[in-house]
Formats: C-alpha cells, sequence, structure tokens
C-alpha cells in the first residue's frame, strides 16, 4: 500500500480488530458483491420524502423580506441578454453587482432564468412557484451527493443514511430551501457538495480530471455565495479522514488553489457587505460582548438542531437599547472553548467524532457574530451545511448504541424513526409559517416581541395590503389595516426609540390615513415622525421628501384663503426637495413632486424645468404627462398641454387627474378665444370624470358652469342640483341665480 493513497472507507488510526467498532470500518473491498437497488435505494426513498415534504411549500407566496428584490424589483431581472449577464458578474454599479450585500452574479442568473420564464401577475410581479420549485430542486440534489460523499467516507450504510435522512428532512433547512431570497443558499450548497464529492473522487482514484472539476465547481460555489469559502476547511477535514500520516504537509499542497480562491471571494464578501452597509453597526456592542454572543450563538445552534422549536426568521439581539449582555452567555464561553479544545485531544482517538465536530464549527465559527453581520444573533439558514457534521455525531451515537446494545436495536430504531416523524411534522409547519409576510412577521414578533425589524415589516406589510386590496374598495378595511400598522410601527418604537425606519413608516402611514379622512390628529403624526426620523438622521432623504409632500398639502389647503401661509408652507416644500435630492440624487420622485409643488404656487417656468428632467430621466409616467400639461396650460401655451393630456390619456385612458386638467384647459381657452365649443369640450371631459367618479360633487358643478356657458340650461340646472344633493354648497347659489327655487 503506498503512503497517501486514498483507503475506502478505513479508518487508519485503528487496529484492524478495532474496524468495526470505531465508526462502521471495514475493508474496503466489503461492498463489491452489493447490488445498484440495496446500494441507492436508501437516497431515492429519501429524496422522495424530502420531496414530499416539501411539496406543502410550493403555495407560499413571496415575502416582503428581500424576495421582491430577486422576483422582479432587480435590474438584473428585467431581460436574458449578454449585457445583463455580464453586468452580473462586473457591473459599474455597486448596488447591481453587490445585490444585497452578496457578490453573486450565479445566483442572480439562475432567478433572472426563473424570472423569464414565470407567469406574471396583473400587479406585474411573478408568481413565486418557479422559484420556490428550483429551491427544492437544488436541495434534492445537494441530498443526492450528501449521500454519494457519506458512501465514500463511512462504510456502513447508518452514516449516509442518517446524514442525508436529516439533511433532507430537519425544519432547521426550511428557511434555506423556502424562502426565495436564499436561492443562494441552496445553489452554493449544492456545488459546495460536487465539489467535495469530486475531490473525494480525486483522492481515491488519483485522477487529475476529478481535481480539476472539483477546483472549478468551488468557483462557482463561491460565484453563487461568498459562505461557500469554508469549502477548503471541509477538504482538510476529508483528507485527515481518509489518509495515513495526515499530518505530512506534502499531502496538502494539492489545496493551495483551494486557500486562493477561498481568500479572493473572501475579500470580495467582505468588501460586499461594506459596500452595501449590510454589517451591522459596531457600536451597537463591544467587541468583547461579541465573544459572549459567538459563543451562546454556538450552543444554540447545536440545541436547535437537535430540538428546532421556537423558530424564528429572525433572533434579535436581547437588550439592543442598553446593549448589555445576559449573565447566561458568559457561562457558554468556557464551555465553547471547551468544545474545540476537545478536539485537540481526540483527533487520533476517534476520527469520526472529530470529523463531525470540526466539520460544524469550520463551516459556522464564522457565522457567530464574533464580527458583527445583520441585525440578528444567529440564522436558521447559516447552519444548512454545518448541520451535516453534527448528523455526523448523531449518527456516530446511534450505531454505538446499536453495537453495544444489539438486543435493543429496534428500540433505537423506532425512537429515531418517532425522531425523524417529529422532525417532519415540525418542516410541514414551518413551512406554513413561510406561507406570506404576515404568518412570517406574526410568527416572528410573538416569539420575539424585541425583534424590530419583525414589527417594522410586518407593519409594512399590512400598509400594501390596505393600498392594494382596499384602497377606494373597501374604506372601513383600508382605515382598519392602516391603523394595525401604525400599531405595528409604534411597537418596533417601544423596543428601539431611535428606530428611524419605524418613525418614517408610521409617518407615511399617518399621512394616508390624513389623506383619506381628513383627521388632524394623523396630520400632526405624520408631521412628528418625519421630524423625528429627520433629527436621528440628518442624511435621512425620504424623510425630507415625505415631509415635503406635506408643506405641498398645507400650502395647498391655505391658497386662496392665507397668501402668506400658502408661500411659507410652499418655501418649506421646496426647501425639503431640494435636501432630499442633495442627498440623494436618485431620488428622480422628487422631480415631479416639486414640479408639482411650483406648479401650484405659480411658478410655471420652474414647474415644467423640473418635468422635463423627470422624463429626461427615462419616467413616462401619465402623472408626469398631466401635471406638465397643467404647467404649460399656465404658461398659456394651450398646444403643448393639449399634446402632453393626449400622451397621458395614450397610457392610462382613464386617468382622471389629465381629464380634469384638460377641462380647465378647455375653459381658458374657451374664455381667451370666446368660443364656447371649448366649454362643450370641458364639459365632454367632466362627464368622463364623472363616471369614473361619480361621488364628487364637485365635477358636477363645474360641468354645470360649463353647460351653463354654452347655454345647455337644463343641463346646468341639473348638474347643480345633483351637486346640492351631495352637499356641495356653492351649487345652491347657482340655483338660485340660474334655476330659480322650483326644482330642476
Amino acid at each position: 500500500m503506498k503512503k497517501g493513497k486514498y483507503i475506502r472507507g478505513t479508518d487508519l488510526s485503528l487496529s484492524p480488530t478495532l474496524q468495526v467498532s470505531e465508526g462502521g470500518f471495514h475493508s474496503p473491498l466489503a461492498d463489491k458483491n452489493e447490488d445498484f437497488l440495496s446500494r441507492y435505494a436508501p437516497m431515492l426513498i429519501i429524496i422522495i420524502v424530502t420531496a414530499f415534504l416539501y411539496s406543502f411549500s410550493l403555495g407560499n407566496h413571496a415575502t416582503n423580506w428581500d424576495d421582491d428584490k430577486y422576483t422582479h424589483q432587480s435590474t438584473l431581472l428585467q431581460t436574458l441578454d449578454k449585457e445583463t449577464v455580464w453586468r452580473m458578474f462586473a457591473s459599474d454599479d455597486p448596488d447591481e453587482r453587490y445585490c444585497m450585500g452578496n457578490y453573486h452574479p450565479l445566483t442572480m442568473l439562475t432567478l433572472n432564468i426563473d424570472y423569464q420564464f414565470s407567469d406574471k401577475q396583473p400587479n406585474g410581479k411573478v408568481y413565486p412557484i418557479r422559484f420556490i420549485v428550483v429551491n427544492v430542486i437544488l436541495h434534492l440534489m445537494s441530498c443526492a451527493l450528501l449521500y454519494l460523499i457519506c458512501l465514500q467516507l463511512f462504510h456502513k450504510k447508518l452514516y449516509p443514511i442518517v446524514v442525508t435522512l436529516l439533511f433532507g428532512i430537519h425544519t432547521l433547512h426550511v428557511e434555506s430551501v423556502t424562502w426565495i431570497s436564499e436561492r443562494k443558499d441552496v445553489l452554493y450548497t449544492m456545488f459546495y457538495f460536487l465539489s467535495l464529492y469530486l475531490y473525494i473522487l480525486y483522492r481515491r482514484r488519483t485522477k487529475v480530471t476529478f481535481y480539476i472539476l472539483s477546483v472549478i465547481v468551488f468557483i462557482l460555489s463561491a460565484l453563487s455565495k461568498g459562505q461557500a469559502v469554508f469549502l477548503t476547511v471541509s477538504l482538510f477535514l476529508v483528507d485527515y479522514l481518509i489518509l495515513e500520516n495526515y499530518l505530512d504537509w506534502k499531502k496538502h499542497l494539492n489545496k493551495i488553489p483551494f486557500i486562493v480562491i477561498s481568500i479572493i471571494f473572501g475579500l470580495i464578501s467582505i468588501h460586499a457587505q461594506e459596500v452595501s452597509t449590510a454589517k451591522a453597526e459596531t457600536d451597537q456592542y463591544e467587541i468583547w460582548q461579541r465573544i459572549a454572543f459567538g459563543s451562546n450563538g454556538f450552543f444554540q445552534y447545536i440545541w436547535r438542531f437537535i430540538l428546532p422549536v421556537h423558530l424564528a426568521n429572525l433572533y434579535p439581539y436581547p437588550d439592543i437599547i442598553h446593549r448589555t449582555v445576559p449573565v447566561l452567555y458568559w457561562f457558554t464561553v468556557p464551555l465553547f472553548v471547551a468544545a474545540i479544545a476537545v478536539n485537540l485531544f481526540i483527533y487520533k482517538k476517534n476520527k469520526i467524532v472529530t470529523f463531525g465536530s470540526l466539520f460544524f464549527i469550520g463551516n459556522i465559527f464564522m457565522l457567530l457574530q464574533f464580527i458583527p453581520v445583520g441585525s440578528a444573533m444567529y440564522s436558521d439558514r447559516y447552519i444548512y451545511i454545518p448541520s451535516v457534521g453534527l448528523s455526523v455525531l448523531l449518527a456516530y451515537v446511534l450505531d454505538l448504541l446499536l453495537e453495544k446494545y444489539s438486543k435493543y436495536r429496534h428500540v433505537f430504531y423506532i425512537i429515531f424513526s418517532m425522531y425523524c416523524v417529529l422532525l417532519s411534522y415540525l418542516t410541514v409547519q414551518r413551512e406554513k409559517i413561510w406561507h406570506d409576510s404576515i404568518t412570517l412577521w406574526t410568527d416572528c414578533v410573538s416569539k420575539y416581541p424585541e425583534a424590530v425589524i419583525g414589527w417594522n415589516n410586518l407593519g409594512s406589510q399590512y400598509n400594501l395590503l390596505a393600498d392594494s386590496l382596499y384602497k377606494k374598495v373597501d374604506n372601513s378595511k383600508f382605515i382598519e389595516y392602516k391603523k394595525t400598522a401604525i400599531d405595528c410601527f409604534t411597537e418596533g418604537i417601544k423596543y428601539k426609540p431611535d428606530y428611524t425606519n419605524a418613525f418614517f413608516n408610521r409617518g407615511k402611514t399617518a399621512q394616508d390615513i390624513f389623506e383619506n379622512n381628513h383627521d388632524s390628529t394623523y396630520l400632526k403624526m405624520a408631521f412628528d415622525d418625519f421630524n423625528t426620523a429627520i433629527i436621528s438622521n440628518l442624511n435621512f432623504a425620504p424623510a425630507f421628501q415625505s415631509r415635503a409632500l406635506l408643506y405641498d398639502g398645507r400650502a395647498e389647503a391655505f391658497m386662496g384663503v392665507n397668501e402668506d401661509s400658502a408661500r411659507f408652507y410652499t418655501g418649506q416644500a421646496i426647501f425639503d426637495f431640494d435636501r432630499a435630492l442633495t442627498l440623494d440624487p436618485s431620488l428622480h420622485e422628487v422631480y415631479i413632486n416639486r414640479g408639482t409643488t411650483y406648479g401650484k404656487s405659480g411658478n410655471f417656468a420652474r414647474s415644467v424645468q423640473d418635468f422635463d428632467t423627470y422624463e429626461s430621466l427615462g419616467h413616462r409616467s401619465a402623472a408626469l404627462y398631466s401635471n406638465r400639461g397643467l404647467a404649460y396650460n399656465g404658461l398659456r401655451d394651450f398646444d403643448k398641454a393639449l399634446a402632453d393630456y393626449s400622451r397621458c390619456l395614450e397610457i392610462d385612458s382613464l386617468y382622471e387627474g389629465a381629464l380634469f386638467n384638460r377641462s380647465i384647459t378647455y375653459r381658458v381657452m374657451g374664455d381667451s378665444l370666446a368660443d364656447k365649443k371649448y366649454y362643450r369640450l370641458a364639459a365632454a371631459d367632466l362627464s368622463k370624470c364623472i363616471q369614473i367618479s361619480p361621488q364628487k360633487s364637485y365635477y358636477y358643478y363645474q360641468r354645470g358652469i360649463c353647460n351653463l356657458v354654452s347655454d345647455d340650461r337644463v343641463g346646468a340646472c341639473s348638474d347643480f342640483h345633483e351637486a346640492q344633493n351631495m352637499n356641495y354648497a356653492p351649487a345652491a347659489e347657482m340655483i338660485r341665480q340660474y334655476c330659480g327655487n322650483t326644482g330642476r
């Protein structure tokens, strides 16, 4: 036997008489007569069971936790061509190159393909089923590869069956598989396992082809998610398990390419997080405090692997206000050190235990929040690959019990089977939690009320549902959902009094309620919340833009009533719009909003200038042309005004604002040109407005005036009476003057 040559399933640290008791290693030729079915049937059964369990997630929706960015909002999804693919790998725009704080071009490519072949909803979003199906398929492929890996590393069938089954059905893996945004997790894992399998084949057969393929696939894994760099650690562990004279450094020279690739992609991942501000605020906790968080997280992963209950998609820090560390966390520090130290004493005596524990530690260590990333102490998705090490340890314990208490083998099999049934049940239940944003965040905040992001996202979802389902459809439900959203934001603020985003979102929601029912209580809340958000973060551009809109509304309310107040609020609105653009030039909506404010104040030239800028940035909205048409009307450029109204109605033939604005222009033209036909045209546009919104008394009143001027007194009086019946006060005077007091 040559030194360093792979010997299948043999633990060379043991004497031949001990091979069976130590992890089930036998002679490498012991299974030559094993037929294909008995060898691979367990793998097929595991895949079928896993597929069945995850079939319950196929009806899930995209959540408001990053999924929109990964399913339709990203500019990297809209088209599939060479230019788009190139931008995934090397875009000049950091938001594209480091999408959501990750450099994962291969992941974005698969999502792009899903987007191209997915059916689209009426609102432009895609149906998520294809994204979830592909995630599940990738998970099943990883199960198959893991089974093959275990066949190469362990001779006893118990190990590949236990390890693969637990990987396939474990509840902790639901987040990685059913969450659309974690495509990167299941994709990089599939390549990770494939690269590891090819490397093992290279060690076994000493064929360079397998080695080259392993390196190439490793690069594909790293291009799917930066976490793939931990594969290098796993390669060392595989060699530790299967090589003679493991400490001979010459045997590890083949890992140099893997180490170089790991360093390169590790640095890219760090840079991606810094560019996208995905790294947590380093001043939240001191470095020495993070030692306790990392140690606690280590044991939390182990505990949740054994019994996956009280799971959540976000595990918040315990005291983000005072930034204290629970005493219990400090007790885990010496235990964490001891867990690592144990491997130094047993690495020659028990390779299975050492391999399993170090596989877990090596793949989870950099994810234990010693270096702050994100806003959670730990996450279920981080244990997706590391759990394999814990599964190996569990398989070892089960094998040991079966060997030592052979007459109770059936009892241990029953216990393990019941455990798997429990995991399967919990997995299906967890998939239901991921059904939509409401179920997801409600579950999160019910278990961890201090999860302020959970409250914020839950409120945001109620906001979205109010706008998409009930606005202009069911006013009571609209207000109910808006108030529920405010309650959620308030809860988030209670647990984090400086939570800028929650103040901003609550202000936006209060603004929506005020615009609906004109309750001044919500107007004050909106102003207060925007002011607080701005004071908390003077660079928060959206808050300046939103406050500007409130000032604009106040200015409009005082126009014709108190011109000094109108001018004051207009000035405040313009100032805030200017500040928002200075802080964030990408807020293109500021141009159309500021242009509208200029138009209301009579500065029509500046209004047109802002609208032109907005159009030059590539926007072609109905609101743009409707508002710019009104600005041209103010400049008495009627031809351009009518042209813009036509453009607007080409985009949306029922755009109420354009129809009403055009009626204004027709009336001005009628006065300027002394031609009554323009009043008849104005009346026709107002009739269309009434068809769209028959409850607006102002339309009837204005149409009545147009009919009156165009000599249709019967039609005019009918409209005035309709307006009066809808309690529009000015209509009574018109009836008195032109229609008499005897009705219609």
